[in-house]
């Protein structure tokens, strides 16, 4: 082995550079990731978080929308089944995410006009050069962790709080010690499932408590908590499903009714209004995916287990012999 590959080896070992190393990976997946989301959704904005409450019920401060961009002849525009669409306001960096209500063909193009579902009339008509897109599904929750971060006033805090969880992270790692345990000690601990827990054991009992939590606050539950993000700042909250089918139902003395109608990792909420439907947004179900991982991370361990169980009797054969 030469000087230069024993060098590079301990350059390649050293923690300050694996965690410089996994920051950059980190970056350059989540750019690639919207830059490609850009390009598949033909949209400069393809995602965004709802910062304002002119669409509620059926748009949350905090939700994550994705928008797909389309020419404004393309728009539906209705009342209760119009297409929502975001669009440049004449404010500089600010965007609109109203419901499309008419939307006219004039010699110099098309002018569309829109309304917020909970505001008490119509936005003041826009041309169609100023037109993003229109909303093709929301994703509950995470936007407000976006809101958060922008209302603090710099990217660089994002970076920061990635950098410590990435630490926090690698400092949990087993460090050089334990990894010299002989393979003997190590199937032993994690063999034993009962008396006194192995720290793996416990890890995921914890792992599955939470998932399970999660799961049920998808279907159920209710978190009120102050955005600071939003604008102006107040108090959101975040629903479950059921929670949400329920607040939707309940909104406004002219929502008669809410219908719950769930597809493949997604589920849509429409509200009947004076007879009429008013069509919501095909949302990304939370309780589907936690099933979907929870099903998929128990099962692993169960096969991670059995396949330790099978080492473990090799290894007591061989020691016997």
């Amino acid at each position: 082995m030469t000087e230069a590959t024993a060098t590079l080896r301990r350059i390649w070992k050293n923690e300050y550079f694996q965690t410089i190393l996994m920051i950059v990976l980190m970056v350059v997946v989540v750019f690639g990731f919207w830059f490609g989301f850009q390009l598949v959704l033909r949209s400069q904005y393809p995602a965004l978080a709802v910062v304002s409450t002119s669409m509620l019920p059926t748009l949350n401060v905090g939700d994550v929308i994705i928008v797909q961009g389309v020419p404004a002849s393309e728009i539906k525009a209705d009342y209760l089944t119009g297409d929502i669409v975001v669009f440049k306001s004449q404010t500089p960096d600010y965007r609109i995410v109203h419901r499309a209500i008419k939307i006219e063909n004039r010699t110099n193009g098309y002018w569309i006009t829109t309304k917020g579902d909970s505001n008490p009339g119509p936005d003041a008509p826009f041309h169609e050069s100023q037109l993003i897109g229109k909303v093709v599904a929301r994703v509950p929750y995470i936007g407000n962790f976006a809101l958060f971060i922008n209302a603090l006033g710099s990217f660089y805090y994002f970076i920061i709080i990635l950098i410590i969880i990435v630490n926090i992270l690698l400092s949990l790692a087993p460090s050089g010690d334990e990894k010299k345990k002989t393979r003997e000690e190590t199937l032993g601990e994690k063999k034993r499932l009962f008396g006194k827990l192995t720290l793996e054991t416990l890890f995921l009992i914890i792992l599955n408590v939470l998932f399970i939590g999660f799961l049920v606050f998808s279907l159920y539950g209710s978190f009120t908590f102050w955005q600071i993000g939003a604008r102006p700042p107040q108090y959101v909250t975040i629903r479950g499903m059921y929670s949400d089918l329920q607040y939707q139902a309940n909104y406004g003395a002219n929502v008669t009714a809410a219908f719950l109608s769930q597809g493949f990792m997604t589920y849509q909420i429409d509200c009947l209004i004076n007879g009429s439907v008013r069509i919501g947004v095909p949302t990304f179900s939370w309780v589907q995916v936690t099933i979907l991982v929870l099903l998929l991370f128990d099962f692993w361990i169960f096969a991670k287990f059995l396949h330790l169980d099978k080492k473990i009797v090799h290894m007591l054969k061989r020691n016997s012999a």
